[in-house]
């Protein structure tokens, strides 16, 4: 005897899914989600690398997505970032060292890794102080690719207090959608 599994995009699937009868949370927040970002974006003119945003972009679904997660708390968006900040200086001066003085002449190699230690660094760094924000392991990562700029920080860290404050602002209408 066969038995037929519907294909997950089927209205049957959506009937099971945890989503049912919860459809308007999942839409406000994620509206939700994107004016915040666009906020960020608007207030923080000028930023237009793509690494940078991407971070503080998977920081804000973060944020909307299981705001009342650990992962969420204002601790850990801004410390996690701020851990991001400092191992990504600390890797970008090794690397400006390693390229006698000169980062921007580094090989794509050098770059790979350090690029790679600064988010495993960061990893570590975030489990060592209770600051587990994973989107901020992209902090370290950026910098190394970006290179060392005052601009990418400064959106970085003032960004992560901005979802901070947001969330506290919403914390009574926000919830877990997973």
């Amino acid at each position: 005897m066969r038995f037929h599994t519907p294909h997950p995009h089927t209205p049957a699937a959506f009937e099971r899914s945890h989503i049912r009868g919860r459809v308007r949370p999942y839409i406000t927040q994620a509206a939700l989600a994107s004016l915040a970002l666009l906020a960020i974006l608007l207030i923080e003119q000028g930023v237009t690398d793509g690494i940078i945003v991407v971070t503080i972009a998977a920081s804000t679904a973060t944020v909307f997505v299981v705001p009342h997660s650990i992962a969420s708390s204002p601790k850990r968006v801004i410390g996690g970032h701020l851990g991001g900040v400092l191992v990504g200086l600390a890797l970008w001066a090794g690397l400006h060292f390693v390229t006698g003085g000169n980062a921007s002449t580094a090989s794509n190699l050098q770059i790979d890794i350090f690029g790679a230690a600064a988010v495993g660094l960061s990893v570590l760094v975030m489990a060592t102080t209770n600051t587990e924000h994973p989107p901020a392991a992209g902090t370290a990562f950026g910098i190394i690719v970006v290179g060392l700029s005052f601009t990418f920080i400064a959106f970085i860290l003032s960004a992560a207090v901005i979802l901070s404050i947001v969330r506290y602002l919403l914390r009574n209408r926000l919830q877990n959608l997973l």
